[in-house]
């Protein structure tokens, strides 16, 4: 039995390490574990992280293994989403990138890698107990955008490529392995699945609520934008669930990352310190089945400034269609056949409205300083008792402070109006 330095290793954390130990080559009875915190305030909003040493003379493995929060209520919420991940990485990712190695790409052409290497995720839902363990990038210099800031297009141009290329192999193995893939068509939304055991319409209320005060962003006088958005306040959660549906994208649904936020990717970069070379998608707790415009809205709409859109939206589009066409051609795909133009104008048409919805959700946590934010087990906690003695107009207090507000306005504001230039509301 290794030395635990941690006595709060619960028993599955403990044997979730051992397996990895075993995996890489420790020798059992003399390796030992140590740890240390592994996030930074405001970094996870549904679990913790601790890193982890796996240390045996002269040798050292360093991991992350995310685990639930402490808090009942969050862990409760949280269990569905870890079983998420859990198969995500350790049955859907690894099986598209089979296929792709499969498919003999030749060298030097581009791939889809951008996917943490996970050791090892088990959740047991009937015992609320999950760990996943990874490497920890922050060990090859990886590291977050500032969620505060919007990107740049730097950094936006390396996601549409790479998203492209996640996108294609999913168009890709579904075509050609059409037996092999059809685990992945029952990768629905997650969010959907919590939603149908929230007796008290929880999600609905708050979406409400979240919508006013996006509404409240808009200057009194833009009756037209404002009318706009009244008209779908008290069904915005329906709207959500209307499009993560898998089967209205097909014949071209695929699996996406899910959620999509500076948060949950981690750049690596050139020699200057600001050009972005690599990017890394983590947290893949919402990773489903369904349209593939929709990890490009949630990105562009939360993550991207008015400013930016104005000059780049079509362009980041097309970079990113123009890499799934490019990837889908080397895995021996047809983009014309499979994925038309036209068929992603059409998808953007009936699916674009979820970049805004979820910006509504999305960007007040965006806008908050790490500094200010609340503490999440409090908020929730507040919010769900509010919600369960019928107070339907309580909200997360996330982006009330000033700094933030001021922030929050701008950037609401702008995703307003971009989403109706847009033709998506």
């Amino acid at each position: 039995m290794p030395e635990i330095l941690d006595a709060s290793f619960p028993d599955y954390v403990v044997a979730g390490l051992e397996e990895v130990a075993r995996e890489q080559g420790f020798t059992e009875g003399l390796y030992r574990f140590e740890s240390e915190s592994g996030s930074n305030m405001g970094d996870g909003f549904v679990g913790q992280l601790l890193k982890v040493f796996i240390r045996q003379e002269g040798r050292e493995l360093v991991v992350l293994c995310k685990l639930l929060p402490e808090n009942e209520l969050r862990k409760q919420q949280g269990v569905p989403l870890f079983d998420r991940e859990s198969q995500a990485y350790m049955e859907i990712v690894p099986q598209l990138l089979k296929f792709q190695r499969e498919r003999a790409i030749p060298e030097g052409l581009p791939r889809f890698n951008n996917v943490p290497r996970c050791y090892y995720a088990k959740t047991n839902v009937d015992r609320r107990e999950s760990v996943i363990i990874m490497e920890d990038l922050r060990l090859q210099a990886f590291r977050m955008w500032d969620k505060a800031n919007p990107v740049n297009f730097e950094h936006a141009r390396l996601l549409m490529l790479t998203l492209g290329r996640l996108h294609a192999l999913s168009f890709a193995m579904k075509d050609q392995q059409p037996e092999e893939f059809a685990p992945c068509r029952e990768f629905s939304d997650p969010m959907c699945q919590m939603l149908e055991q929230d007796p008290t319409n929880g999600f609905e209320k708050m979406m409400a609520g979240m919508c006013r005060r996006a509404i409240d962003t808009l200057e009194q006088h833009d009756t037209f934008r404002r009318e706009k958005l009244e008209k779908i306040q008290n069904r915005c959660a329906q709207e959500i669930i209307a499009c993560v549906d898998g089967k209205a994208a097909e014949p071209y649904a695929i699996i996406g990352h899910g959620d999509c936020w500076s948060n949950n990717m981690m750049f690596q970069y050139e020699e200057d310190d600001k050009t972005p070379k690599t990017i890394k998608l983590i947290d893949w707790q919402l990773s489903r089945y369904g349209s593939p415009v929709l990890d490009l809205v949630y990105f562009i709409f939360n993550c991207t400034d008015e400013e930016l859109r104005s000059h780049s939206y079509q362009r980041l589009l097309s970079i990113y269609y123009n890499s799934l066409s490019e990837h889908l051609h080397n895995l021996g795909g047809n983009i014309e056949r499979q994925f038309p133009r036209s068929a992603f104008r059409d998808q953007l048409k009936q699916f674009g409205r979820y970049g805004l919805l979820m910006s509504m959700m999305v960007l007040p946590i965006i806008c908050t300083p790490n500094d200010e934010l609340p503490d999440t087990d409090a908020a929730m906690e507040g919010f769900m008792n509010e919600m369960q003695n019928g107070n339907n107009d309580v909200e997360l207090v996330y982006g009330t402070t000033e700094k933030a507000a001021i922030r929050y306005k701008k950037r609401m504001s702008g995703c307003i109006r971009d989403a109706v230039r847009f033709g998506y509301l």
